[in-house]
């Protein structure tokens, strides 16, 4: 892992509000808990002094590629503070400290990525480099609760007057499945242009086996479902970028990004009823199928100016559709079709935001920003549904449309100051609105504003470094952050299962009332760098972070004419608070990280015991270990990875529980020469079944247990360059 400046000392805010916007997060975003070195090119000018106020993690394209991974999350899970949930049955959800849910601010190139993205499924081979901040900084999205990630695409270029192509070919197996992969890159230069295109393509199988059990007092109840589901997925991606520098103060960038798939799903259900009645189709099948399409484009200009300053600009946009067939067959214990529901849906958004910046340093210890982001967002989405009897006679039909809107604007201005040599600040102030309006002929209109100030302090004070022996630094940083609802969350639309509708099994409707979540947060640290006796990366740190939550949502179920509907609501206060540590150290050709996090929560709301954050993991970390000799043809290395249980109410009567997790990823690499390697990796080596907890203690109480099987994905890769 390698750490990187973002910028030098900083605080005073100097301005009023003014316009602004912040560029594309090219540099790292603030972060407490970690030491900062400078990484030439990665960053802006202001990344040129020597210590950084703001700091960010910055897990660069050597340790990306290392383990071979299929995707950016089995990547990002490594990273200190950061779990994954969905790994056993569902897409894959990024956690910091615990959070979820639209409390991390998921970037791609610095602008927020639109829902349905799925950042985290992205091929590694398209990405050049990923920032973690704990901290936001106002250039950022306000809406950083929990932290942020941003992750940056493949640069362009090549070594002046040469061309590159690097071509991976392999495949992946997992229960017995291949799944192949073939990735190419291009890049080159002529005169001031530099270009790279790099496309993948691969096929992703995700089969899943468990069995679900649940459980009741009234009236009794014992039932076991097994099943199983079988995901293809068939993925393109295309990433081509130009880089243009005319002259020695302006340069254009031109980025893009296309991923187009094709999903496979096949889903059984064996239901076996010991107590009580079976549901309504104890045996069922699905098919659904879809071909997501995401694209996006960015045009950014940067120019330099007299006395130091910088002004830069960007445009980019957005599109995601997602057409899809569902159809669904409920049978009884005979086996006999009993019901048929065909769906056929598509959501289709579209994003364009323009922004800029200004920067310049003033009175030698002073560096000012200001800038600015304007954006708009649409989405539609259809839904046909139709159901029919055992002989195909109509019982059902439903055409449903709507379409919701996002404006959004966000103007910032920060001062960054070395007040000594030995201690510097950060302050800066952003404010961020969002409009959200829509409707649909299923649903009633939709109004909502939501927005905050953001004001946010951080310090970082360098203790005095004896010759040749450890450098202490202390870093403190206080923020006011925000979580605005997103359209599914607003619009009153019902999503309907398809059999066994229960109190741990409901419908899914949004509410237009709901409103942002504020939080007031405070981060300190300690932070060791051991000095030119030892490695120089080795590095560890120790902190603590406290955060007080303002209208936290929490997701109720109520019960009408016997169907029950999960709806989200704000539901007072939360407190979220946490220890973190961090540490790496290298001796010879071994080098060793550890990272471990203890998280607690409680939501004032709720009753204990368990009133926690959903979703939050009692404890998560990491320890790896890498052999990498300089003189010999093979490396290696191991990460295991452990998450807690993660436990918490979100009423007096729902409850959940997710199991703990241990996970052994291994590689090992063959070097043939400087241009052909051999890549061999496994993950989920302990193959450790996944179990889930849902339960409902009021009337007609239910527990519903599901034990996911989960089984190693094997990799091997031959990789070349030309």
């Amino acid at each position: 892992m390698r750490f990187i400046l973002t910028g030098s000392a900083g605080a005073l805010l100097l301005a009023a509000h003014v316009p602004a916007l912040g560029q594309s997060l090219q540099h790292a975003q603030s972060i407490p808990m970690q030491q900062v070195i400078v990484s030439a090119g990665a960053l802006d000018a202001s990344a040129t002094r020597a210590h950084s106020t703001t700091g960010a993690i910055v897990v660069g394209r050597d340790e990306i590629v290392r383990h071979g991974d299929a995707s950016l999350a089995d990547v990002l899970k490594r990273q200190p503070g950061i779990t994954i949930d969905g790994s056993a049955g569902g897409a894959p959800a990024i956690r910091m400290r615990g959070m979820g849910g639209e409390h991390v601010a998921i970037l791609l190139n610095g602008m927020p990525a639109p829902a349905g993205f799925s950042l985290e499924s992205l091929g590694p081979d398209l990405v050049e480099r990923i920032e973690i901040a704990r901290t936001a900084t106002v250039e950022t999205s306000g809406q950083a609760m929990a932290g942020t990630i941003n992750v940056i695409l493949r640069r362009a270029g090549a070594p002046k007057g040469a061309d590159a192509t690097e071509i991976k070919v392999g495949s992946a197996a997992v229960d017995g499945y291949a799944a192949p992969q073939l990735q190419a890159q291009y890049g080159g230069r002529a005169g001031a242009l530099s270009y790279t295109v790099t496309a993948t393509l691969r096929r992703n199988r995700n089969p899943i086996t468990a069995q679900t059990v649940e459980q009741g007092d009234h009236p009794a109840l014992l039932r076991h479902t097994d099943w199983t589901d079988r995901q293809v997925e068939d993925v393109l991606e295309l990433a081509p970028r130009l880089s243009w520098q005319p002259n020695a103060r302006d340069s254009l960038t031109l980025q893009g990004y296309l991923r187009r798939r094709r999903i496979d799903n096949v889903k059984a259900e064996d239901e076996t009823t010991v107590v009580g009645s079976p549901t309504a189709y104890p045996h069922a099948d699905q098919v659904y199928r879809t071909d997501p399409l995401h694209a996006y484009a960015d045009l950014s200009w940067n120019r330099k100016l007299g006395g130091g300053a910088r002004v830069a600009a960007k445009l980019s946009g957005f599109h995601t559709t997602r057409d899809a067939d569902f159809v669904y067959r409920g049978r009884n214990l005979q086996d006999d079709l009993l019901r048929t529901n065909t769906v056929a849906s598509g959501p289709t958004e579209r994003e364009a935001t323009f922004s800029g910046s200004w920067r310049r340093p003033l009175w030698r210890d002073h560096l000012l920003a200001a800038g600015w982001e304007l954006g708009r967002k649409t989405r539609t989405e259809y839904r046909r549904e139709r159901q029919t009897g055992a002989d195909g006679e109509p019982l059902f039909a439903s055409d449903e449309d709507y379409w919701a809107r996002v404006a959004r604007s966000a103007f910032f201005i920060q001062d960054e100051w070395d007040i000594t040599p030995a201690w510097s600040a950060y302050l800066g102030l952003r404010r961020e609105d969002l409009r959200t309006t829509g409707e649909g002929n299923a649903a009633a209109p939709v109004d909502v504003d939501a927005g905050a100030w953001s004001p946010i302090l951080q310090t970082l004070y360098r203790f005095k470094e004896r010759q040749g022996g450890p450098r202490d630094s202390l870093r403190l940083a206080v923020s006011r952050t925000y979580k605005a609802p997103n359209i599914l969350q607003l619009m009153p639309r019902r999503y309907k299962v398809d059999n066994n509708n229960s109190a741990i099994n409901p419908d899914q409707q949004g509410n237009p009332a709901l409103r942002p979540e504020l939080a007031l947060g405070i981060d300190l640290a300690w932070e060791r760098t051991l000095g030119t006796a030892f490695g120089k990366d080795d590095t560890f740190s120790v902190g603590v972070f406290h955060k007080r939550i303002r209208d936290i949502t929490l997701v109720d179920v109520t019960e009408n004419a016997g169907i029950w509907t999960a709806t989200p609501y704000n539901r007072g206060r939360a407190t979220v608070r946490g220890l973190e540590f961090d540490g790496k150290a290298s001796r010879g050709a071994f080098s060793a990280r550890v990272n471990l996090a203890r998280n607690w929560s409680r939501v004032d709301s709720v009753g204990g015991p368990d009133n926690r954050i959903a979703g939050q993991p009692a404890y998560s970390g990491n320890v790896g270990l890498d052999y990498a000799p300089a003189a010999a043809r093979v490396d290696a290395g191991a990460t295991y990875t452990v998450r807690g249980r993660a436990t918490s109410r979100t009423s007096a009567w729902l409850a959940s529980e997710d199991g703990a997790e241990r996970q052994l990823d291994l590689y090992a690499l063959w070097k043939r020469n400087a241009s052909a390697r051999l890549r061999l990796s496994v993950t989920e080596l302990l193959h450790d079944d996944v179990r889930e907890r849902r339960a409902f203690d009021g009337p007609n109480a239910l527990v519903r247990t599901t034990l996911f099987r989960v089984r190693p994905t094997w990799r091997l890769v031959w990789e070349q360059t030309l």
